[in-house]
């Protein structure tokens, strides 16, 4: 998927919607973010001085507006995003906020002469590489600084994944031979993410493997989630399914729904330590394995 398709999905019809986070995934999962940095008292009691953070991939700024709301001023917040009506909710939620609107794979590009205590990048992973990421957040990091990682991986969904799987269904969706999980680049599960970070020079401080559920009664209420609230959105677009038929959509309510399932993401902190300490790590320490936590209510 090109970058300019993307990004005017996320304008055109993610943006407006993103806050109503319907399910609550996107809040559930950064609840658990937010409460791995105050552990680590990077954030909250216990920190002195100013946290310098880049927020890739910010959305409308929640994330970074839920830092100043606890520490205030000690809080030095720089946002990056692809969608400009992004970016725009969070010069307004924010008002101090520094922010480029740009794409996380030329994160080299952004904010010049700058490096950062802390770098989050939350639901980034569909879109680039944590792979290729790894290495750009590794270089705007100060020494010793900290990456807070959200990501869905491949292993979510797996019954959606399973009836969509169904001859008539894929006949419906015109999939052709395309698996759903093969239209995201998504980490196969929350430990190939662990791996791939601890083998690009990262401590893992803390690793959580998170399931919270979703429920899906129909098809109007799976496009609620999966098209507005921005999860599968180019997804939805490549299969056409913004523009089925209402017959289509009535025959897909009733062969595909209804669905209870579950995601599975990967919520990671990891610490950029010097390369001359790095050791050879022919498997990774069970402290460093991500821990499976089920679900939870609330955002």
């Amino acid at each position: 998927m090109d970058t300019e398709t993307i990004q005017r999905q996320y304008n055109e019809v993610v943006a407006g919607y993103y806050d109503l986070d319907p399910q609550a995934v996107l809040g559930r999962s950064l609840d658990r973010a937010f409460e791995q940095l105050r552990d680590q008292y990077l954030i909250g009691n216990g920190r002195e001085g100013p946290l310098k953070v880049l927020d890739v991939g910010m959305g409308t700024g929640r994330f970074l507006a839920r830092l100043k709301a606890l520490d205030g001023d000690r809080i030095e917040p720089f946002g990056l995003d692809l969608s400009e009506k992004m970016v725009d909710c969070a010069h307004d939620r924010i008002p101090d906020l520094v922010a480029e609107v740009n794409d996380a794979a030329k994160l080299e590009e952004c904010f010049v002469g700058e490096s950062f205590d802390l770098l989050c990048t939350h639901f980034v992973t569909g879109y680039v590489p944590i792979s290729f990421l790894a290495p750009k957040i590794w270089d705007r990091l100060e020494p010793g600084g900290y990456w807070s990682l959200v990501a869905g991986t491949k292993a979510g969904f797996p019954n959606l994944q399973a009836r969509a799987n169904i001859k008539i269904i894929r006949w419906l969706c015109r999939a052709g031979s395309r698996q759903l999980h093969e239209l995201l680049l998504n980490p196969a599960n929350p430990a190939a993410a662990v791996q791939t970070i601890a083998a690009n020079g990262f401590q893992i401080c803390v690793a959580e493997s998170f399931q919270p559920d979703v429920e899906f009664p129909n098809f109007d209420v799976f496009m609620e989630f999966a098209y507005r609230g921005g999860w599968f959105t180019p997804i939805i677009e490549t299969l056409g399914l913004n523009r089925a038929r209402p017959m289509v959509r009535r025959l897909l309510s009733r062969l595909l729904f209804p669905v209870n399932d579950h995601h599975t993401i990967a919520i990671v902190l990891a610490r950029k330590i010097a390369r001359e300490d790095l050791c050879e790590l022919p498997s990774l320490p069970r402290s460093s394995c991500p821990r499976s936590t089920g679900s939870s209510t609330g955002r």
